[in-house]
């Protein structure tokens, strides 16, 4: 009777070894599953990542784009302006010099 105990005790201990590797691989695997899980996500996030980063980096290029075209107007205006105003200018520039060449052009 002893021996068949023992028998029972040694068929119950490579069951439990049994029972214990095959936790130990399904372990194994859904730790691999999971990684890689992971690395998937970490590769979509880092793809979202760097789209969500040239979007910001093409909406502050077309912001900048903006600002120089307004600045650039602004400047032409200004310009346009003042040579408005030394074109007014000429004639007298123009009467001035002549006189001073007609005085003087005895010399």
């Amino acid at each position: 009777m002893s021996w068949e105990v023992l028998k029972e005790v040694e068929r119950a201990e490579a069951k439990a070894e049994d029972i214990r590797q095959s936790a130990q691989k399904e372990a194994r695997e859904i730790l691999k599953s999971v990684e890689e899980a992971c690395a998937i996500e970490e590769r979509n996030a880092a793809l979202e990542h760097r789209a969500l980063s040239l979007r910001i980096l093409e909406d502050a290029k077309a912001t900048a784009r903006r600002r120089i075209e307004a600045l650039e107007a602004e400047e032409g205006k200004k310009c346009a302006e003042e040579m408005d105003k030394a074109r007014a200018k000429l004639p007298e520039a123009a009467e001035i010099i002549y006189k001073r060449v007609v005085a003087d052009g005895h010399r």
